[in-house]
């Protein structure tokens, strides 16, 4: 919790600066086959910050989550012996200096280039539900939570639409490559050696941010 005071304390101290500061609100949507409907999703609040022409930084808070496919064990008969259900959840802390390619300025749109360091604090989740042989109708239920803490890199490149108006607002398309691997806290859940191990560190997404902007444009 207190890195997000951190955070909020010091986009509050640069929002003086609002001709070079822009808040967005965005998400993205991970591929990976482990989990339900095959993806993983982010939602995430921010600034983007201009340093000068081609190179702006963001700060950013987002929250990582995903539930994976369920495991069922079934006997011979084809009775349900076993379920499990995980589940894991993030919440990121991030800093990306990008690089602008194109006129920024230029209703058309430009490149940016997503270079990013990502501090993470991870929570996994499992809950086993068995067939009680003694009473059918009360089945043994098992729940476990295990934590973890990440440090990572992760790069996206994206496409900026400017939207006509008198504010400079825009709506990024982003496509990324994932840093953060989810299968750490998530392994930490198996009870065996020769469980199958998790990765999403090489997961690609797609995600969208839309720029809110605080300062109009310069008139030509």
């Amino acid at each position: 919790m207190k890195y997000i005071v951190y955070i909020f304390v010091f986009m509050f101290s640069v929002s003086i600066f609002a001709q070079k500061l822009r808040p967005f609100v965005g998400g993205a949507a991970y591929l990976h086959t482990d989990f339900e409907r095959s993806a993983f999703g982010n939602f995430s609040l921010g600034s983007e910050i201009k340093v000068v022409k081609f190179f702006r930084f963001e700060i950013e808070v987002g929250y990582m989550l995903g539930n994976l496919q369920d495991v069922i064990i079934r006997n011979d008969k084809g009775l349900t012996m076993s379920a499990s259900e995980k589940s894991v959840s993030a919440m990121n802390y991030s800093f990306c200096p990008k690089i602008i390619i194109g006129d920024y300025e230029e209703d058309s749109g430009y490149i940016q280039i997503l270079p990013r360091y990502t501090f993470s604090s991870i929570d996994a989740k499992r809950e086993l539900t068995s067939r009680n042989p003694i009473d059918l109708s009360n089945p043994i239920r098992e729940r476990k939570k295990v934590s973890d803490v990440q440090h990572s890199l992760g790069i996206g490149v994206g496409y900026i639409f400017n939207f006509p108006g008198e504010n400079q607002n825009s709506l990024a398309l982003n496509l990324y490559y994932n840093g953060i691997d989810l299968g750490k806290a998530l392994n930490k859940l198996n009870t065996n050696s020769d469980s199958y191990n998790y990765s999403t560190q090489d997961a690609m997404g797609l995600g969208i941010n839309f720029y809110l902007g605080l300062k109009k444009k310069k008139n030509r």
